[in-house]
């Protein structure tokens, strides 16, 4: 009783910021200061009020706490899945394009306290989504936080179409070796036995391994290979630009890394 009284909105700032929780999150906070911590960035806290706390501590807890709520959410709805295919996903998923795209379609901007200008295409609407994860996480408990975050990631995101961007990486590594006039295979072996029976994949490109995948199926060894060759070409790629430097200016003319960053 004594914790929802000194939680209560004193002035209308408080009062929009529980408002729009109960609205966009379906929540109420209990912990008001809390949410106000969570939605502050370091540049609103000023000389005057050093006191105030920025979210960045609670950015911190809201990380993991997102990583567990999407691993948990993967793991359940992809039961067939190997583990590069949910590493996968989890990126796309909490990436920081990602989470400033949902930051701003629940409009956390209206609620942020910040000195940044909007116009500014910057990270503090996804960092304070994660700050905010934190502060439901020790208000409310994880289950209640669970609830929240799944329900934000299947109003405004469609898993399907982002699982389809996973499983074009077959056909994105055979696209470019065709284009580039380079041998391309996947060779698919079976293993194990009984329940425990896989499949595992290689890509070869021109005769050289550069990928390895397993998966239940022919098919989803065949694309965790695939991304395994592309992780391994952007690993590679730091090293060669640096020859490239070397060489001069025009000694990459006509080369290009297949793999596309999905993480900033």
């Amino acid at each position: 009783m004594i914790a929802r009284l000194f939680s209560r909105a004193r002035n209308p700032e408080e009062r929009r910021v529980r408002a729009w929780c109960r609205q966009t999150l379906g929540i109420t906070p209990g912990d008001l200061p809390l949410y106000r911590q969570a939605l502050r960035h370091v540049s609103a806290v000023t000389d005057e009020r050093p006191d105030l706390p920025d979210n960045e501590r609670l950015e911190f807890l809201g990380d993991a706490v997102l990583d567990a709520v999407i691993g948990n959410l993967l793991f359940q709805g992809y039961p067939d899945q190997g583990e590069g295919f949910l590493t996968r996903m989890r990126s796309k998923l909490v990436s920081r394009t990602q989470l400033n795209l949902l930051a701003k379609r629940i409009g956390i901007e209206r609620v942020i306290e910040t000195t940044v200008a909007r116009a500014h295409e910057s990270s503090v609407p996804g960092n304070a989504l994660e700050a905010l994860i934190g502060a439901i996480f020790l208000d409310k408990g994880f289950d209640r936080t669970r609830k929240v975050v799944v329900g934000l990631i299947h109003q405004h995101f469609d898993l399907k179409e982002i699982e389809k961007e996973d499983r074009d990486g077959k056909s994105r590594l055979l696209e470019w070796g065709q284009k580039r006039r380079k041998k391309v295979e996947f060779v698919v072996r079976e293993g194990g036995g009984g329940r425990g029976r896989h499949y595992v994949a290689e890509v070869r490109i021109n005769g050289e391994v550069k990928g390895n995948g397993k998966g239940g199926s022919k098919k989803i060894a065949e694309q965790d290979a695939a991304q395994s060759a592309f992780r391994s070409m952007r690993s590679r790629k730091p090293h060669k630009a640096k020859d490239e430097q070397k060489a001069g200016p025009h000694a990459s003319a006509g080369h290009s890394d297949p793999a596309r960053e999905r993480r900033d």
